[in-house]
């Protein structure tokens, strides 16, 4: 069974971050590591299917269609993602504009590596057990697919969403203050003065919202709601807060935000694994019990019936 027939088994309900894992798992069984399947061209391989294989699910599910994924071999993973998502496809479909690849091959580039973070700690931990390569991956992919980790620039997109205006946001900001809750996209474990990748894709954000496709109204939204946080909260935007706007301006689904993390982290993650291997020792924390003292044993024929277990 080919991969593509695979993609058109899993279901039109399922998670996109499935079809991810989905294509690590399979592309493992039927294209096993070893001889000239070394680690970085199996990396290399799966950054160039990992956006046509979800491409292909989305449009088999959504129109029938079997999708020719194979776009102009000069073209970027950038440019091949748009041009697969947008059907433009032939030289008649006319170019997907520059600004929408640039965004996307900027927001891969700064989504490509950020130290170890749950996912990327993950596939060093399956790496270490001596594992294989698409494991290490696949580890890493179920680990972003949880929220407390992966779909913050999703969270943020459904925030923003909400509003038809500066006034509304503002108004529904000042609620959120008083209720103590949280605003994703804001805040960062490692960067306590600001996010550096934030200027950057807010600056393509910005862009985009210049073109005859974009959204002034968007970006001039979630310009006015970082300049809140930032003065009522000292909270500085992060780099999930403005991929937001600029995957939504480039017509990419809110559910595929975490994915096209997956595309970008996947170069992050194989130099993790790579790394790992080279000087490799198995992780294993120790853990500290601090449960009730040891008790002495009694013969189950002495014990109450009604004793605590």
């Amino acid at each position: 069974m080919h991969l593509k027939q695979i993609l058109e088994r899993i279901p039109a309900t399922a998670h996109p971050m499935d079809v991810m894992r989905c294509t690590s798992s399979v592309l493992g069984t039927i294209e096993p590591e070893g001889g000239e399947r070394t680690a970085i061209s199996i990396a290399i391989r799966l950054v160039a299917l990992f956006g046509p294989c979800l491409l292909y699910w989305h449009h088999f599910h959504r129109s029938g269609l079997r999708l020719q994924t194979a776009t102009d071999p000069r073209d970027s993973i950038a440019e091949n993602f748009m041009k697969l998502l947008l059907l433009k496809l032939r030289p008649s479909d006319g170019k997907v504009d520059p600004v929408m690849v640039r965004t996307f091959d900027v927001s891969l580039m700064l989504y490509a590596e950020h130290d170890f973070n749950a996912s990327t700690f993950a596939a060093r931990v399956t790496a270490s057990t001596r594992s294989d390569f698409y494991s290490a991956i696949t580890s890493a992919i179920g680990t972003l697919r949880g929220n407390l980790h992966g779909g913050a620039n999703e969270a943020a997109m459904e925030f923003l969403a909400q509003f038809n205006s500066v006034e509304e946001a503002d108004k529904e900001l000042r609620n959120i203050f008083a209720q103590k809750k949280l605003i994703m996209g804001f805040g960062h474990r490692v960067y306590k003065n600001g996010d550096p990748r934030n200027a950057i894709i807010k600056e393509q954000s910005r862009k985009l919202s210049q073109q005859p496709f974009g959204s002034p109204k968007l970006f001039e939204i979630s310009d006015h709601v970082e300049g809140v946080m930032l003065k009522e909260k000292k909270m500085h935007a992060n780099l999930d807060f403005f991929a937001a706007s600029a995957y939504h301006q480039c017509g990419i689904p809110t559910a595929f935000f975490t994915p096209i993390f997956v595309i970008a982290r996947t170069a992050g993650w194989s130099a993790h694994i790579i790394e790992q291997r080279a000087n490799n020792k198995l992780i294993r924390p120790s853990s500290n019990y601090i449960g009730p003292d040891p008790r002495p044993y009694v013969h189950i024929d002495s014990r109450s019936t009604n004793a605590k277990m």
